[in-house]
């Protein structure tokens, strides 16, 4: 039997197990006060905690340093805390790696999730040098972290906020500001759950095409330059649809990579680092012709701020977000994203009975294993495999 770790006094594991482990102190009293303030404070490990423990006790002992008042704030001693002062501070490497992406859209694709979390991570760390931010507190804030509606944040976003947070530290680290570590780098994912694939269904598609061919045709004779960016949403679901391709492929296309006399699109610098073809189905032409005879003007902005959208762009009436979302209420269709229509146009791959490696060609999946996650979806070839096991009749 292991020999039971000696308590030591004002360390403790809030939750026996978790391994997490946690401080508590009292500071001098005030003038009428028979105690003074407790501060409890998570550390990390029970020898972590001792070590932070004896540190506060040596400053409050020595005088050398301020004890922390809250656990907000690290013990430090007058020494350390002048080399944090001229130390970088966080808010800085959120702006470096901010400015850094901006300077590098062919790198960084996304150019609208990545600088929408800096903003939310900076404000939350920004006011802190980045040197003093220890990993429990990242984690404490990312399992604190609420979506829109106040529900916890789902795994998969989660996750997305730590690497950001972790790419913070990276630049800090390999720049010129010469981080020496990065607090975010060994903290855990959230598992995330990718065992039921979202689609639509034929039922949903009905509703959701009838929502917006409602709209197309409420359009009177006069306003014709609506109807057609009506018309441009209908096209837009059939490409998406009809290829599978990633939003930032099918919204990056041009029409130099668009060929009708072989029916390819060629999607350039994809997500996997490579181009990739992709055939068009009768669907898929018929909207990339409506889409090419009835080219829309790029949306205008400020005139300090110009429009960068290739003058040859496919779709450049701008981002899908705000109509895509009103016509999912409208067709009562819930917890459905853009992204879906990608998994849709897999999964009725899969229940046709395609094979996987069809499946992973047409959607440009690195490896047959993104694939597999469709094959439970492939009802008849399955039913005619297992009849093997029917007895002789």
């Amino acid at each position: 039997m292991a020999k039971q770790a000696k308590k030591v006094s004002g360390v403790y594991e809030k939750y026996p197990g978790s391994g997490d482990w946690y401080i508590q102190y009292r500071l001098s009293p005030e003038p009428g006060q028979k105690q003074g303030q407790r501060v409890r404070k998570m550390i990390g490990t029970r020898q972590e905690a001792i070590e932070y423990l004896n540190k506060v006790k040596h400053i409050r002992a020595s005088g050398e340093g301020i004890v922390p008042s809250t656990a907000r704030i690290a013990a430090r001693t007058f020494a350390e805390q002048a080399v944090a002062e001229k130390a970088v501070s966080f808010s800085t490497l959120c702006d470096g790696l901010l400015a850094h992406i901006r300077k590098h859209p062919t790198e960084y694709k996304d150019q609208r999730n990545p600088p929408q979390r800096i903003a939310v991570i900076k404000a939350a760390f920004g006011h802190r040098q980045a040197a003093s931010i220890e990993p429990y507190e990242i984690k404490e804030w990312l399992d604190g972290l609420l979506g829109a509606s106040g529900e916890d944040l789902a795994p998969a976003t989660r996750n997305r906020y730590k690497a950001v947070i972790s790419a913070v530290f990276t630049f800090g680290v390999e720049g010129k500001h010469k981080l020496k570590h990065n607090p975010a780098r060994n903290l855990k994912q959230k598992r995330v759950n990718n065992g039921v694939i979202r689609y639509l269904s034929p039922a949903e598609e009905t509703r959701l095409r009838a929502v917006l061919q409602k709209d197309v045709d409420a359009c009177g004779p006069q306003n014709q330059q609506r109807k057609k960016h009506l018309m441009h949403r209908i096209y837009e679901l059939d490409v998406a649809l009809g290829t599978g391709m990633r939003k930032s492929e099918q919204y990056g296309l041009r029409w130099k990579d668009v060929d009708f006399a072989k029916r390819e699109i060629i999607a350039r610098d994809t997500k996997n680092g490579t181009d990739r073809t992709i055939l068009m189905i009768d669907d898929v032409v018929a909207a990339m012709k409506a889409l090419k005879k009835m080219p829309l003007p790029r949306k205008r902005r400020a005139d300090d701020i110009p429009n960068d959208t290739p003058a040859d762009a496919v779709f450049s009436v701008g981002d899908n977000k705000k109509w895509w979302g009103s016509a999912l209420r409208k067709a009562r269709i819930h917890n459905f994203r853009w992204h879906d229509l990608r998994h849709t146009f897999c999964s009725r791959l899969a229940m046709a009975g395609k094979s996987l490696k069809v499946i992973q060609t047409a959607a440009g999946h690195k490896t047959i294993a993104m694939a597999a996650r469709y094959a439970h979806l492939d009802k008849t070839t399955m039913e005619m495999d297992l009849a093997v096991l029917n007895r002789k009749r």
